[in-house]
């Protein structure tokens, strides 16, 4: 795993990325992420895994519609709010196929019908090589005629020239509770743009009372022709590129662009 990945591991993401994802900000995203697997998974029959699983936001409503699970992350702290859910909501089963692994790197002995990256996770990966290795890892487990599902946006060149042209300046995300103290967090974040290398840093600056953390996280985008070179140098040959979760044709435009991918081996 890149040293530069390990600072997804905070702990801090894992106190508020619920509160963000499923109520706040970015519920919206994460509804449209969840609609894109439901929807491409109706007709698979067989074991299902989702590649940087998170606190399980969609891994735990798509094992409730009665796929069977799996699911991995680099985050301890992610994993562990994902088993506390698990037990909750009595979904038992799936504590022993969650694991701790990277996207380059995981390994399993057993062959996935489908195998899922929602949330632009595909895009923490900071090199084209593990991008690369990622995508051949993914063809390896999949079972013939298997599908990978993932979905990643496409930066605005105006939006990544602002932050190229103009000093970081700091921006809000947006307040949290601290969910044992009931303190509350204040996350602010910063962007640096490497237009060379098609990477962003992102400072996520997390503030809850005396105590103060400062998170980098590195993230390297892609656009739609370099991904099709992608998808060939891992050994796919089919897919399908869309611009919402229910298939409509992806049409760039002006502005940041959502890209769904329907993959066959």
């Amino acid at each position: 795993m890149n040293d530069r990945a390990k600072n997804y591991e905070s702990d801090w993401w894992a106190i508020v990325y619920d509160q963000w994802n499923e109520e706040g900000g970015r519920s919206q995203a994460h509804e449209r992420e969840f609609a894109f697997c439901r929807n491409y998974l109706l007709d698979i029959e067989g074991p299902v895994l989702e590649a940087a699983c998170g606190t399980g936001s969609i891994l735990l409503c798509l094992a409730a519609l009665g796929h069977e699970m799996w699911g991995f992350d680099i985050s301890a702290a992610m994993l562990k709010q994902l088993r506390r859910k698990a037990g909750e909501r009595e979904q038992h089963a799936l504590v022993d196929r969650i694991s701790k692994q990277g996207l380059a790197d995981f390994r399993y002995p057993e062959r996935f019908a489908a195998i899922t990256v929602p949330a632009s996770a595909f895009l923490l990966l900071p090199t084209q090589e593990e991008q690369i290795a990622c995508l051949k890892n993914i063809y390896e487990h999949l079972e013939p005629g298997g599908r990978l599902l993932l979905n990643f946006y496409i930066p605005a060149m105006d939006d990544l020239l602002r932050h190229q042209r103009e000093p970081m300046t700091e921006e809000h995300l947006g307040d949290f509770v601290h969910p044992e103290s009931g303190d509350s967090i204040e996350v602010t974040h910063r962007t640096e743009v490497d237009l060379s290398a098609q990477t962003e840093t992102i400072y996520w600056h997390f503030t809850c009372g005396e105590q103060t953390a400062e998170v980098p996280l590195y993230g390297r985008w892609i656009y739609k022709e370099e991904f099709q070179l992608l998808l060939r140098l891992a050994g796919f040959s089919h897919w399908q590129l869309y611009g919402s979760p229910d298939g409509a044709p992806y049409e760039p435009g002006d502005g940041m662009g959502l890209s769904y991918w329907v993959v066959e081996k």
